[in-house]
């Protein structure tokens, strides 16, 4: 039994030995390429919000020349019936 524990046990230091570890250089790489893809990630979603906040401003403008547009149409329509002595 002995022989077999110390078998078993000797066998599975060899496994972790034998996986490759990472090197400091690569773990720095790896470090690095996180680093950039979060960094990246962030612009990409400080860019989309811009466009948001851009596209609301078009938007509440767009809203703002609709309703000027019907007071002018309704205001239109009151001087035409006051041209023609409709009022």
């Amino acid at each position: 039994r002995k022989q077999a524990t110390e078998y078993s046990a000797s066998s599975s230091d060899d496994e972790f030995e034998s996986q490759p570890s990472l090197t400091h250089k690569a773990k720095r790489t790896l470090r690095r390429r996180r680093k950039l893809e979060k960094e990246t990630k962030q612009l990409i979603k400080q860019e989309e919000l811009k466009r948001l906040h851009k596209a609301q401003a078009i938007q509440r403008q767009l809203e703002e020349l609709e309703e000027r547009q019907k007071a002018l149409e309704i205001f239109g329509v009151k001087l035409e019936r006051e041209l023609r002595g409709e009022s």
